[in-house]
Order: C-alpha cells, then sequence, then structure tokens
C-alpha cells in the first residue's frame, strides 16, 4: 500500500481540518515568556512537598482511575458533590470529553467570537458543524446566541483572548432561555473573583471547567476539572480515558486546591501588576479591554500588530498573535514579573515610536 492510500484512510473530517497552533516554546537562550498565560510565580510549596513524599516505589502502579481524592477535595471547596465533578488531564480534556459526549457529525456548536481557538478544532475532529458569533461592541454576549439551533453552546469567561469578564448578570438571562448544553470554560475564573459554578443547582443545561495550569501555576503537571449535575457526570465518565490522569497530578492537585491562602496572594500580585500594565498601555495610546484575567490584549494602531509581534520576538520578548480577523489588530500579553512587564513595556514604548 501506498502512503497516499494510507492517508486516504483518515477520517475526511480529519483531512479537511486544521489542528490547534500553541503558543510558541522556544529553547536556548533566555526568553521572556509572555505567550501562553502561564503563572509567573511558583505553586505552592505544600504542592511542591507533596509531590516529594508521592516519589516512591508506589508509582509502579496504576493511579487511580476515579481521581476520587482530588473529585472530593474540589467537591468540598466549591459546595458541590462528588458525583458532581470529573477530573481530567488538563481542561482541555474536559473538553475533549464534553465534545465527544455530546457532538455527533453535522451538530451545531456555538462560542462567542473572538474565542479560544481550540473549540474549533475539537469540533472538527467530532464532524460538528462549528459557529463563531461575533460579540457586540465592548466584547458583550452577542444578543442571538441562542439563535443558531446549537447543540452546544460554549463561552470562555473571562473571554480569551480579550480577557474580558461576562458578569453573572449578562449569563443568568441566556441560561434561562436557552435550550442548548451550555459550557462555561472558566479557566481565567480565579482572576476574575466570580464564577458560575453554584449555577448548577438551578441550571441542569450547565457544564462548568476549570484549570490549575493558570492561577494554581501548575501548567506543566496537567490538571482540570469539570462540573455538572450528576448524571452528566456519569455520561462523561464513560468517555474519559480509563486512566486520564496520573498519580503524582492527583497528589499535585489535592494540594493545590488546599493551600487558598497561596493563592490569593500570587493571585493579588498577578492583579497589581495587570492594573500597572494595562494604566501603563493606555498611557501610550493604547485600547485594553478591561482585563479579568492574567492577560490584557492591547489594539495596535495602524494595523501594525504582526509587525510589532515579530520585533518583540527579535528581543526576545514572546508576546501572542492571531490572525483572525476580529483579532488581527492586537496582542495577547500574558502578566508577569513586574521586572518582566516593564521590560516589555519599555520595548512596546520604543517600538510605538519607531513607527
Amino acid at each position: 500500500m501506498r502512503i497516499d492510500d494510507v492517508i486516504g484512510n483518515v477520517r475526511r473530517c480529519i483531512q479537511a481540518m486544521e489542528g490547534y497552533v500553541p503558543g510558541k516554546q522556544l529553547s536556548g537562550g533566555t526568553y521572556i515568556k509572555l505567550n501562553t498565560n502561564e503563572n509567573p510565580y511558583p505553586p505552592s510549596p505544600r504542592v511542591l512537598e507533596a509531590l516529594r513524599h508521592a516519589v516512591g516505589a508506589e508509582l509502579r502502579l496504576y493511579s487511580d482511575p476515579m481521581a476520587l481524592h482530588l473529585r472530593e477535595t474540589a467537591a468540598e471547596l466549591y459546595g458541590c458533590e462528588v458525583d458532581e465533578v470529573i477530573a481530567g488531564n488538563g481542561s482541555d480534556d474536559i473538553l475533549t470529553i464534553i465534545f465527544r459526549t455530546f457532538l455527533d457529525a453535522g451538530d451545531v456548536i456555538v462560542t462567542p467570537a473572538p474565542s479560544y481557538t481550540l473549540y474549533k478544532p475539537l469540533s472538527a475532529l467530532q464532524d460538528a458543524t462549528f459557529k463563531e458569533i461575533p460579540m457586540g461592541p465592548g466584547y458583550t454576549l452577542p444578543e442571538d446566541l441562542d439563535a443558531h439551533e446549537a447543540k452546544v453552546v460554549i463561552i470562555v469567561n473571562p473571554n480569551a483572548p480579550t480577557g474580558v469578564l461576562h458578569p453573572r448578570a449578562a449569563l443568568r438571562p441566556f441560561l434561562e432561555r436557552t435550550q442548548s448544553v451550555v459550557v462555561i470554560d472558566e479557566a481565567y475564573a480565579d482572576f476574575a473573583g466570580e464564577h458560575v459554578i453554584d449555577m448548577l443547582k438551578e441550571f441542569p443545561n450547565l457544564i462548568v471547567v476549570r484549570t490549575f495550569s493558570k492561577a494554581y501555576a501548575l501548567a506543566g503537571m496537567r490538571l482540570g476539572l469539570g462540573f455538572a449535575r450528576r448524571e452528566v457526570i456519569a455520561e462523561m465518565m464513560k468517555v474519559k480515558d480509563s486512566y486520564n490522569l496520573d498519580s503524582l497530578a492527583i497528589v499535585a492537585g489535592c494540594a493545590a486546591l488546599q493551600d487558598q491562602e497561596w493563592l490569593q496572594e500570587t493571585i493579588g500580585m498577578i492583579v497589581r501588576t495587570r492594573t500597572w500594565v494595562q494604566q501603563e498601555l493606555e498611557g501610550m495610546g493604547l485600547y485594553v479591554p478591561p482585563s479579568c484575567s492574567n492577560f490584557v490584549f492591547p489594539t495596535i494602531p495602524d494595523g501594525r500588530a504582526a509587525e510589532m509581534f515579530e520585533a518583540l520576538e527579535k528581543r526576545r520578548i514572546l508576546v501572542r498573535y492571531f490572525r483572525g480577523p476580529l483579532v488581527k489588530d492586537s496582542l495577547r500579553i500574558s502578566i508577569g514579573t513586574d521586572a518582566e512587564m516593564e521590560t516589555c513595556l519599555q520595548a512596546l514604548r520604543e517600538l510605538l515610536t519607531q513607527g
């Protein structure tokens, strides 16, 4: 058999799709890395201590396929039942489980645009119909979000890549009228000060997704959680990989959730830096949507965003640039340490004046 014949046997939806493109990961040399929304501060010392104790002979054994201790810890923290929680290999794993659980070929999934760019390839894997509905002025929820016969509506909140929060008061009317399954991706909710996990009691069609990669500084451990009614979680459990979390990840997740004091201190530092950075960018004359996340999304004037992205990389500063029509004039800049942000801001000042 020829290789062309082998590729011809690949599912048509896979051949047609474009894969997700992660933020650039460069090795060699020293870079200021502000392109993947990682936490600039370390995880809780309790996490590191728990991991040290967990490294031993028991690693020869399989991990708990149900991640029960992690789910119990999360349920206690968020005021729900353990069978209303599912754990995954990062929130991307939770999203994959949701898409595999609900979407058949041809089903419609809708998201406000701009949005997290992983949703489109995940939809393509299911051969589902993916629709992006442009947000209103100020990146508000589209008024017609429930007018597209969607089986699933997914909203990243606070929004990525803009950082804008859709407050509970804006989400509630939509949840009250829609007949779709609604997924709220709360990857950045810890920086916003509000979430909707408690609204599961009111809305059986609601699923909430959380991650440990951002506020908990555990991007390298790959940990995520999903919250939904127990009947929904039971269906999602059928879809997940048998051992989708390793033993060390479960230990790290439990320790992270149990140290809320460390979490709040870290969030406080990032929010203070974010506020300062936003003010500095606005002082340069740039429009910056009000961010409730751990990044900012300044609009670069005169169509120079791509140019700025490349110029910053030459200065060994990595930020994120998206080429879609709704976002091509902006840069997403993760919040780093104060020193890292000062270097980035100074570079932007210099580059802007060179125009």
